[in-house]
């Protein structure tokens, strides 16, 4: 009895959320789920519980992603276009269309949400950053598709 009803309680405090992953050169998702999340469970914990339960690739925690799906880090995710410019590549999130300033371990995923991780850039130009997390499937690197 008290197994079942530790049960009851576990499924009262869950509810589902889904996520996708958006790679660096194409718009459809590389990978979509939906998983249950749980009572105050945060948009980090969310993305490594459900990429630990899918055995997916990454190298990040909760507090953000480095690299899912074997992107580059580092240097290697930098695009030196000229000696003023340059792209620097990462993963970025949204929640419900919304991209939070601040890290993923601090957004408390709700019932229903929907979680969207893209592969993104900022640009540099000139000694300013004129971009953050624009869509690098829009610019179609060769320096990251072939």
């Amino acid at each position: 009895m008290k197994v079942f009803l530790v049960y009851i309680m576990m499924i009262s405090l869950s509810y589902g959320a889904d996520i996708s992953f958006i790679g660096p050169c194409e718009k459809e998702p590389l990978y979509s789920g939906e998983l249950t999340s749980l009572e105050d469970e945060t948009v980090g914990a969310f993305t490594v519980r459900f990429l630990d339960d899918h055995g997916l690739e990454y190298i990040g925690a909760e507090r953000g992603m480095n690299s899912i799906f074997n992107t580059p880090t580092g240097m290697d995710a930098m695009e030196i276009l000229s000696d003023r410019e340059m792209m620097a590549y990462g993963w970025c999130y949204s929640v419900n269309g919304f991209s939070p300033e601040v890290f993923p371990d601090q957004v408390k995923i709700e019932d229903g949400d929907s979680v969207l991780w893209w592969f993104g850039y900022a640009h540099y130009i000139a000694g300013e950053w004129v971009t953050q997390c624009s869509l690098s499937y829009e610019r179609h690197s060769d320096f990251l598709c072939l």
